[in-house]
């Protein structure tokens, strides 16, 4: 199968570049920098375009030419920047992407979305709970879905969103939370939390790249899949995981969350792609803190120090 790949040379896109290459399939991935796509391992059936969202017309001739069968848009600029300016301008590139994909004559497009899009949630929460996004970017996001899914409708194409919860493992970017967590512990220092009490669906990156492979895959081209681990866990529950892992001493009780405001705990119901496509995530949350933990040692120089005497 021809794919055409978004994002494919971030965290969690490489992932997914790696996972799709492997079942046989050939694939052209977007890359706005040539050092970006460097950076990957030299794979077969594995080709590049120079580009990015803001200037299609520069490049969809070369998508056209390779005639994608199904695209795979996991590009989402500025991020950490969650503010509204970024997030419309990424609205408009995604719906710029789809037109153009349409025309390329893609049959099935499958995107990234997020678990914010649910708002504040409290316990399972399925495909078909209510939304309620809180801040611009998972508006953006939601009005993606909404509008990619009527304009794919409209040109005949399929269509699948897919809601990523929090995504974690070898590679994210040091200001995330767990590689925070970890590099505190490693300095001998106590990280600064605002909420150590809220619970979130953490689940491991190559879990997420499996599950975007299924779909890719698989013989469902409509509809939304929530991908997580099925569970929640605490930030000071990684925590006191991080610094065991680390042969650190235990860290003492959390304080107490502030009375103001909810304190948020929710995870996936992943039961649909369960059903669907067999997807099961397949690493619990102490193997993958680990193997993330490994990767910094293993790389001393992805965070700045070691832990004190």
């Amino acid at each position: 199968m021809r794919i055409f790949v978004t994002g494919g040379t971030g965290f969690v896109g490489s992932r997914v570049v790696k996972e799709l290459q492997s079942g046989g399939n050939a694939l052209l991935l977007l890359s706005r920098q040539p050092g970006n796509a460097r950076s990957l391992p030299v794979m077969p059936k594995v080709d590049t375009v120079q580009g990015d969202l803001s200037d299609i017309g520069k490049w969809q001739d070369e998508v056209g030419q390779f005639s994608p069968e199904v695209a795979v848009h996991l590009a989402w600029e500025g991020i950490p920047n969650y503010d509204a300016e970024t997030s419309v301008k990424n609205l408009n590139y995604g719906l710029s992407l789809l037109t153009m994909l349409a025309e390329s004559g893609c049959k099935s497009v499958i995107c990234s979305g997020s678990c914010w899009e649910y708002g504040q949630q409290t316990g399972k929460v399925s495909e078909d709970a209510v939304l309620k996004p809180s801040n611009a970017f998972a508006a953006a996001k939601n009005a993606l879905h909404w509008l990619g899914k009527e304009l794919a409708r409209e040109r005949g194409m399929g269509f699948v969103w897919t809601r990523l919860f929090y995504v974690y493992g070898p590679g994210h970017r040091k200001a995330s939370l767990i590689p925070y967590i970890i590099d505190c512990a490693r300095k001998g220092e106590r990280p600064e939390l605002k909420t150590p009490l809220a619970r979130n669906d953490f689940v491991y990156v190559e879990d997420v790249a499996r599950a975007i492979s299924a779909i890719t895959n698989g013989p469902k081209k409509n509809g939304v899949y929530n991908i997580g681990s099925g569970s929640s866990t605490s930030v000071q529950e990684i925590v006191e995981t991080v610094r065991a892992s680390l042969g650190l001493p235990y860290e003492g009780k959390a304080p107490e969350q502030p009375a103001s405001g909810p304190t948020a705990n929710f995870w996936a119901d992943i039961s649909r792609i369960k059903t669907d496509l067999g997807w099961v995530p397949g690493t619990g949350i102490k193997e993958g803190i680990q193997k993330t933990i490994d990767y910094y040692l293993d790389a001393p120089l992805k965070l700045s120090e070691k832990v004190r005497d």
